[in-house]
């Protein structure tokens, strides 16, 4: 686990914290039941009071993110890694063991053969819903997602999903690791859910390193979300550079911050008012989705859609 803290930084430190904890946790770096260092460990590493990092972990935990348990310390939420020698290859294999735990609880083979009915032959998928509880990110999911695939994709937060379980039923349900715990139990069909794995900024990252000190970094986005978490991981890496961020919307702004700034960093639903105005300056295009999921939705919808 790699987290550095910038104490000379007006983000606090628990919040650099739990910025950096929370996006390795939503990228995949950090998997399911991962342990992570103690309360004590962390804040004798980073030279901080340990209340700061309790602060940072109860956050996380309170967001489902972290299991904090007295005697076993913290860990990631969510299921290990499957070990590569404990995967069953044999479909054969895989089915045996199923029918034995059904047997041993009692159900019937009529039952059972009903059940698989029922579950085997569910109406098709319709449409791709895209959840986050960030409002301010649909716009963003819309434009990423709606290139690759020729049904309807819709954007809904999690509460909307709670209060409504049955607005999902016809829908492949794409969600990150971040927002999985909220509401995975509304949703019945597994293989109608699809946790990713969103890109962890690695490239604008190590392109943010590499400026030379006095450098002046631009962030241009639709979401005051992104632009908040983007400045607090900035503001954590390096205080020799300058970072400031603006809303797209605000043209003037965004024109004038262009002229002057040594890298510039946009979402992509800002890519088409930012890409004009760069000249040979450089920017980069941050994407939440990796091509890897894309893949991953396709691949769902034509075998299990």
């Amino acid at each position: 686990m790699k987290i550095t803290v910038n104490k000379d930084s007006d983000i606090p430190i628990r919040d650099q914290l739990i910025e950096q904890l929370g996006l390795q946790i939503a990228s995949g770096t950090l998997k399911g039941k991962e342990k992570l260092p103690s309360i004590r460990a962390l804040a004798q590493r980073l030279g901080i009071h340990y209340s700061t990092v309790t602060a940072a972990y109860n956050h996380l935990a309170d967001a489902g993110l972290l299991e904090v348990r007295q005697g076993s310390g913290v860990r990631v939420a969510g299921r290990p890694p499957s070990d590569a020698k404990q995967v069953i290859s044999s479909l054969d294999e895989l089915l045996r063991d199923f029918l034995a735990k059904v047997s041993e609880s009692g159900s019937s083979r009529e039952e059972l053969r009903k059940r698989l009915q029922a579950v085997m032959t569910p109406q098709p998928v319709r449409r791709i819903v895209a959840v986050d509880r960030n409002s301010d990110f649909h716009e963003l999911l819309l434009r990423e997602l709606k290139p690759h695939f020729a049904i309807p994709i819709e954007t809904m937060t999690v509460q909307e999903i709670l209060q409504n379980r049955s607005v999902v039923e016809d829908a492949l349900v794409v969600t990150s690791l971040y927002h999985l715990f909220a509401f995975e139990d509304a949703i019945s069909d597994p293989t109608r859910l699809i946790v990713c794995n969103i890109e962890p900024a690695s490239g604008e990252l190590s392109s943010m390193a590499s400026l030379p000190p006095g450098s002046l970094v631009a962030l241009i986005s639709v979401s005051p979300t992104i632009m908040n978490m983007a400045t607090k991981l900035c503001a954590s890496m390096r205080t020799d550079i300058g970072v400031r961020s603006v809303l797209v919307s605000d043209r003037t702004e965004v024109e004038y911050l262009i002229k002057h700034a040594d890298l510039i960093v946009c979402d992509s639903s800002s890519e088409d008012v930012v890409l004009p105005l760069v000249g040979k300056k450089k920017v980069l295009v941050f994407k939440l989705y990796s091509p890897s999921t894309i893949q991953l939705v396709k691949e769902r919808l034509a075998k299990w859609g």
